[in-house]
């Protein structure tokens, strides 16, 4: 069945060396890819509690077969096309944002956790918004959403630095959108943002909710490993 609100998902295809290379140290690059395949697992696996939605993946890479069994027969695939990333974003909205779609969100594979509500609050906002930003503690953003493909917001933009925020936000002011804002999330890209995943894993545990037990199992099976490599 096809929605007027449209979910994309930026993903990469699994290979070592290709993903979460800024975990490279303290991760090898085996291990940073065993981890984003369990955050992807962890993340469709929870995507789905979302209702009254279409989803794409947009993917980045050139062997879509490595993400058999990752990917949810339900979500559409797409290959990322652009010469960077404000492009593959612009180009995602043009691909969502077709017939009678009313607002679209895009959201990365780098934050597994992120809470559904905050999604869902996305899609609410832009009822009233031009476009909708979740700023993330690294200076990025963890979610976009529009209801029209708005190419200014993405020109310009140096990205993968801690200003990326910061100059999204001038791009919205010059181009007199209005914008709405969620609250700040993570993503999992440095050793420090892994650790302060490891807590909320903890937490989660506790908890009993919503638990990414593939990134959990994973992180737990790293840690034993050192812990006998120390011994």
């Amino acid at each position: 069945m096809t929605y007027s609100r449209k979910l994309g998902i930026f993903v990469k295809i699994p290979a070592p060396g290709q993903v979460k290379t800024r975990l490279v140290p303290p991760l090898e690059p085996d291990q940073a890819c065993e981890l984003y395949t369990a955050f992807l697992k962890d993340l469709f696996t929870r995507l789905p509690r979302l209702k009254k939605l279409s989803g794409t993946v947009f993917y980045a890479g050139t062997d879509a077969g490595n993400l058999t069994g990752l990917i949810p027969d339900r979500y559409a695939l797409r290959p990322q096309t652009g010469e960077n990333l404000g492009a593959r974003m612009v180009d995602a909205f043009e691909e969502m944002l077709t017939g009678e779609a009313s607002s679209a969100v895009l959201i990365g594979s780098d934050s597994p956790d992120i809470p559904l509500a905050f999604i869902k609050r996305a899609f609410q906002k832009l009822k009233n918004a031009d476009v909708v930003l979740g700023p993330a503690f690294d200076g990025g953003y963890y979610l976009i959403g529009m209801k029209r493909p708005i190419r200014p917001v993405f020109e310009g933009i140096t990205w993968s630095e801690p200003t990326v925020m910061r100059d999204t936000l001038e791009r919205v002011r010059v181009a007199n959108l209005s914008l709405s804002m969620l609250p700040p999330w993570y993503d999992v890209d440095s050793a420090e943002s892994l650790r302060f995943l490891q807590t909320m894993l903890a937490a989660k545990k506790i908890t009993r909710a919503d638990r990414l037990l593939h990134t959990e199992r994973i992180i737990e099976r790293f840690v034993s490993a050192s812990r006998r490599n120390d011994a």
